[in-house]
């Protein structure tokens, strides 16, 4: 039975590396040079003109628009996460989901095909999701923006393998909870970005619908505690920040991490497949 969350693991390992160069490719502020290396791109001008002032950024993340910095002409810029960061935590992150199936039970029996395609699936659809949070996570964290195509792929990664689940175990009613789970945790992010579009992004409402679905199959006390972990955790760590003047009541964060950290406390404390 170790050998399943070994095996995640190290898939994890593996994933993780990819989503390293992602990272790095999408770690720019929008609009903004991605992949950038020593000195300008090929076929780029020397720069901008004297007295062009930088590009805004249309942040699609918690709060305003992160300023675009423009690196200085022949400048070396390779933005990116200490190293191994990015490996490391999607290791760990598949592993601990596996980890927690496995603990929360025996594997379906061999004989019992419906059962083992439910559970791989079940567990397919978390480690997606969290191989995805991570790159967004980081990502994120540096530019403050949660690139549309990384979160509409957490969405269907997450989706979809739920609904083989609930297809192969008959667990119809949980996947109708997946959905709505989904459907409210991105509503109710929706209301607070029409209320303060300042101190949220439709960023964090797309990624609240992966979240929701994935919380929402387990039921609604587990959405509930999983939203409410992430605004504790960002609620904490603002404080924090203002406590040691590092910010200011107007200082923005990234909350999509928080998010995540709170949706993934709850399912690897409860009852992950």
């Amino acid at each position: 039975m170790i050998l399943v969350p070994v095996l995640a693991a190290l898939a994890g390992l593996l994933i993780g590396l990819r989503s390293r160069v992602l990272v790095v490719r999408y770690a720019v502020p929008e609009g903004g040079r991605t992949g950038a290396g020593p000195g300008p791109e090929p076929g780029a001008g020397p720069g901008p003109e004297p007295g062009a002032g930088p590009e805004p950024d249309r942040r699609s993340g918690p709060g305003a628009a992160a300023r675009a910095v423009r690196p200085e002409p022949g400048r070396a810029v390779r933005p990116g996460p200490p190293p191994l960061a990015v490996e490391a935590l999607t290791a760990a992150a598949l592993g601990a989901l596996a980890l927690r199936a496995v603990a929360g039970g025996p594997l379906p029996d061999r004989s019992a095909a419906a059962a083992a395609v439910a559970w791989s699936a079940e567990l397919l659809a978390l480690c997606w999701l969290a191989a995805v949070c991570v790159l967004l996570a980081f990502v994120d964290a540096a530019v403050h923006r949660l690139p549309d195509r990384f979160t509409l792929a957490a969405y269907l990664g997450t989706a979809a393998p739920l609904a083989v689940a609930a297809a192969a175990g008959g667990r119809w009613d949980d996947l109708l909870g997946a959905g709505l789970g989904g459907l409210a945790l991105a509503v109710f992010y929706l209301v607070l970005f029409l209320v303060n579009p300042a101190g949220m992004g439709l960023g964090d409402v797309k990624l609240a619908a992966s979240l929701g679905t994935a919380l929402g199959w387990f039921g609604w006390d587990v959405l509930v505690a999983g939203a409410f972990l992430g605004f504790l955790a960002g609620g904490l760590y603002g404080g924090a920040l203002l406590l040691a003047r590092r910010a200011n009541r107007k200082s923005e964060i990234p909350f999509g991490p928080f998010m995540i950290i709170g949706a993934f406390a709850v399912l690897l404390a409860g009852p992950v497949p």
